[in-house]
């Protein structure tokens, strides 16, 4: 199969020129991550909000398009989950009433996991030793991929799904011992299972699954310089920003560059478009 993957949008434009041919793909899958814009890349709120209008609007017309969830969509998607903090990173509390609207309006439209030709795609990747905890089951031997994927899409359902889908480590600024699959840092995908299984276990964060996720932007600032403010404190500046290169490992490849991408399911290969 070949699928057009594209990673978090949040707001950015880049999805608009593959889909003009989405003919040619056998499944479009976006990655999450529709709204909330980097301060950097000077895009607003109402923009990205039109922006996921028209992925929606494309999405109601094509069944080959799925729409994954990602952590900066879930306050805006379920309310439960919008209540277990009363912060929430580039969250817009002004737009929210008209985003969570859009989003209840479409909710059909989302989900957390899907999979596709035996590759599991999910926001931020999925962790044996967090899966081990939501679902009380051992990934260290051959999974059924789809049982697993309706696992996962079922932590929607109530709360106690919500708040394993919340779950996040002190690398993203939190206190949980692992991180779920729409907020795993690609830092704890790499090292999962590292002291739990064998050595050829160990080559795969979930035993022999593929999978495609988004989530960590590889990012470089270009001459980074301090200056001081009228009020003597310092600020960092940043003249310009160049997005990094995709991370494959093992049997992941993580994508969130800003980039739409060819995946071919067969080899297991991604191309940049």
């Amino acid at each position: 199969m070949k699928i057009l993957v594209l990673p978090d949008i949040h707001g950015r434009q880049f999805w608009r020129k593959p889909c003009e041919n989405i003919d040619q793909y056998d499944k479009v899958v976006f990655l999450g991550d529709y709204l909330d814009p980097y301060d950097f890349e000077d895009i607003s709120v109402q923009d990205a909000i039109d922006n996921l209008k028209d992925i929606l609007l494309m999405a109601k017309d094509n069944d080959k398009v799925v729409m994954l969830l990602g952590n900066h969509d879930m306050p805006y998607y379920n309310k439960m989950y919008y209540g277990f903090n009363a912060y929430h990173h580039r969250h817009s509390t002004m737009h929210h009433k008209d985003i969570a609207e859009l989003f209840k309006a479409h909710e059909d439209l989302f989900k957390v996991a899907h999979v596709e030709d035996d590759v599991l795609f999910t926001h931020a990747g999925c962790l044996s030793t967090w899966l081990s905890y939501a679902f009380e089951k051992k990934y260290d031997e051959e999974i059924d991929l789809n049982e697993l994927c309706l696992d996962i899409n079922s932590l929607l359902k109530d709360k106690d799904g919500l708040l394993k889908l919340y779950m996040y480590t002190h690398v993203r600024g939190g206190w949980d011992p692992f991180g779920s699959c729409i907020w795993a840092d690609i830092s704890e995908t790499y090292w999962d299972t590292a002291n739990i299984l064998s050595e050829e276990q160990r080559q795969y964060p979930i035993y022999r699954v593929k999978q495609i996720f988004g989530h960590s932007l590889q990012l470089k600032f270009k001459n980074q310089k301090l200056i001081k403010k009228k009020n003597g404190e310092l600020k960092l500046v940043n003249d310009g920003y160049e997005f990094g290169n995709h991370l494959e490992f093992r049997n992941c490849k993580m994508l969130d560059n800003a980039h739409a991408y060819e995946l071919d399911t067969e080899t297991f290969t991604v191309k940049a478009l």
